[in-house]
């Protein structure tokens, strides 16, 4: 496939402040409702269908464990991801992004390419348009599929594309994670902002407290 240029910076129109998915729970539900998707769809033989499920699916599981911004995320081309490291700058700030995937993740990721036939120099999430023009999904469009999932599994926050990469912070934060890698991570300026953020709040550190223990360890008995 040939494949359209990167395209200019979004500008976004929202106003409401994201959420991140605090719980587990929720996300495993999330991603058991769009694994559901593609088998229903491959059950049916509704090929397209099962090849925009199987994008949708990617694009938050992506979204989830990179933190990228929307405008990152959607503008991926394979040969960004493929070889298990990521090399972005971002439209935003200009900044470079250079990390190694984690190994499940990239196993993920190779199945989607070699599944849905891409080549390295397709786009990642790929829009099929009636038109007949190759390029990424919108940010219209990937903002329908975000309101889908949330109508599905029942998320009473304010759910955006923003959420996926502040789930990252919150989760990577909340499972001990070091801030100051999470902040540059983020390319903020100062802790603070990063823990504003990610929407870390007195809930969150009372439980944090109420989960600590330090004294002596439980010896197994012989």
């Amino acid at each position: 496939m040939l494949n359209m240029t990167r395209r200019i910076k979004y500008k976004s129109t929202g106003k409401q402040q994201t959420y991140p998915i605090k719980s587990q729970q929720k996300i495993d539900e999330i991603m058991r409702y769009l694994t559901k998707c593609c088998e229903v769809a491959e059950k049916k033989n509704r090929l397209k269908r099962l090849y925009q499920a199987r994008r949708n699916r990617m694009m938050v599981l992506l979204g989830f464990n990179t933190a990228f911004r929307a405008e990152d995320l959607l503008q991926l081309f394979v040969k960004d991801v493929e070889n298990g490291y990521v090399t972005i700058r971002e439209a935003k700030t200009n900044k470079t992004q250079n990390f190694k995937m984690n190994k499940v993740l990239h196993e993920e990721i190779k199945k989607y390419i070699s599944i849905q036939e891409l080549t390295s120099s397709d786009y990642l999430f790929t829009s099929q348009r009636s038109d007949g023009a190759i390029r990424c999904i919108s940010r219209q469009q990937a903002d329908r599929i975000i309101k889908d999932i949330k109508l599905h599994c029942r998320i009473h926050t304010v759910f955006g594309m923003h959420s996926l990469r502040k789930t990252f912070g919150y989760q990577y934060y909340a499972n001990g994670g070091n801030l100051l890698t999470l902040q540059k991570m983020y390319n903020h300026e100062d802790s603070s902002t990063t823990l504003f953020y990610i929407m870390w709040d007195k809930n969150d550190m009372e439980k944090a407290r109420e989960e600590i223990y330090i004294g002596e360890s439980k010896r197994s008995s012989k």
